[in-house]
């Protein structure tokens, strides 16, 4: 089967001929590997929106941009392509579709909303990192906030590829005070902790936190607020779950 990796980003804004996008959801209805790919992708356009302020775009940049997105799409149905996942990795393929995203979902652009596309294209990379981590399967635990932390939580992922670093997509923070930091633990059968990352809030909704060491051997997990980035663990439990 011939996948249509090169056309998904197209497709996701609705800039496909009639023929050809009939063509792609034809294919996506059989093949699971693209339709995930897509529903990435539809993700990516209907976030991206609410991060820029409205503004008149000028139409040469529209032109070019566009131009651009339909001669990238071109020039890479010919080339050589790996797995269906790694095609539509590539760090310029990500950059592209997201500046045709704003251009078209938006028409605007100045030299702040530049700064602010800047911020959208590098929260669009750090997502494209989650996905690939996560595309390598492994096993996943939800840590939930307790008290008045509930509404926050985040996800631990074990991924299975065996060079991949375990790690955390934390959600809805609470923000800190001055000199506090969020402590991420690792808790054996003999209940020492073992602290594996310390992080603050960077005020975005999702944020993504590395692991230190492995969660193999551990039985649980927790976050703790410490008012620094060593020593015991002396803070609240905001969020703790089992580890299976």
């Amino acid at each position: 089967m011939n996948h249509v990796t090169d056309e998904l980003e197209l497709f996701a804004l609705g800039a496909l001929a009639e023929e050809d996008r009939t063509r792609v959801a034809a294919h996506l209805a059989q093949c699971p590997a693209c339709r995930e790919q897509a529903k990435v992708l539809d993700e990516v356009a209907l976030a991206l929106p609410e991060t820029l302020a409205p503004r008149d775009v000028p139409a040469r940049l529209r032109s070019r941009i566009l131009s651009t997105a339909r001669g990238d799409a071109t020039a890479t149905t010919a080339s050589p392509r790996g797995t269906a996942w790694t095609a539509w990795l590539r760090p310029s393929r990500l950059a592209l579709v997201a500046l045709t995203i704003a251009v078209l979902a938006l028409g605007s652009v100045d030299v702040a909303l530049l700064q602010q596309r800047d911020t959208a294209l590098a929260e669009r990379d750090d997502y494209a990192n989650v996905v690939a981590r996560v595309s390598h399967g492994g096993r996943t635990w939800y840590m939930a906030g307790l008290d008045q932390w509930a509404g926050s939580g985040g996800t631990l992922f074990a991924p299975g590829k065996p060079d991949s670093a375990a790690f955390v997509v934390f959600h809805d923070l609470h923000p800190l005070a001055p000199g506090s930091v969020y402590a991420l633990w690792l808790v054996d059968d003999a209940g020492h902790w073992m602290r594996a990352a310390n992080f603050a809030p960077n005020g975005e909704a999702a944020q993504t936190v590395i692991l230190d060491t492995p969660v193999d051997g551990y039985s649980q997990c927790a976050v703790t607020i410490e008012p620094g980035g060593a020593g015991k663990r002396t803070g609240p439990v905001v969020m703790q779950s089992r580890i299976s």
